[in-house]
């Protein structure tokens, strides 16, 4: 007896590898790839730090227009400072002067005043206290009251 059934079994294999791998219809295309994430991510990313540093690049400028703004306005008042004590340290210099003993010796000669051919003379009063010259609070003198007029000053006296 002679076998038949081998050629039927070549044909087999064929079909199945046919089954196997579906026809593409024509209507349907490869659709593109889909934008990653991470590359989407790296744009955001990109722009808000690009953002971050505009931002810090107009506040320092925005500091530095303020920071020149309150150092002309100080320099202005250290120079009006300056002048009204100028013109401080002119009017002391002025009330020194009018003030001196030599000026008002003068003054008073010119008016027609001499001094006295004696000394003055002081009154007792009799059961009437002495005066102390410490308690005379009407007699002081500038550099008596520097502490006081100058407390920021310090001890140092011109």
């Amino acid at each position: 007896m002679t076998a038949v059934a081998a050629p039927a079994a070549r044909a087999r294999p064929e079909r199945v590898r046919a089954r196997r791998a579906p026809a593409r219809p024509r209507d349907m295309r490869v659709a593109a790839p889909a934008r990653s994430t991470t590359r989407a991510r790296s744009g955001w990313v990109s722009t808000v730090l690009v953002g971050s540093v505009l931002f810090a690049l107009v506040s320092a400028v925005v500091f530095h227009v303020v920071l020149a703004q309150n150092q002309l306005e100080l320099d202005h008042l250290h120079a009006e400072i300056a002048a009204e004590q100028h013109a401080y340290e002119q009017n002391r210099l002025l009330t020194a002067d009018l003030s001196s003993p030599a000026r008002i010796v003068a003054e008073a000669e010119r008016l027609g005043l001499v001094l006295p051919a004696t000394p003055p003379q002081y009154l007792f009063v009799p059961d009437a206290p002495l005066p102390n010259p410490s308690d005379d609070t009407t007699s002081t003198t500038t550099l008596q009251d520097w502490a006081k007029a100058k407390p920021g000053l310090g001890d140092q006296q011109p």
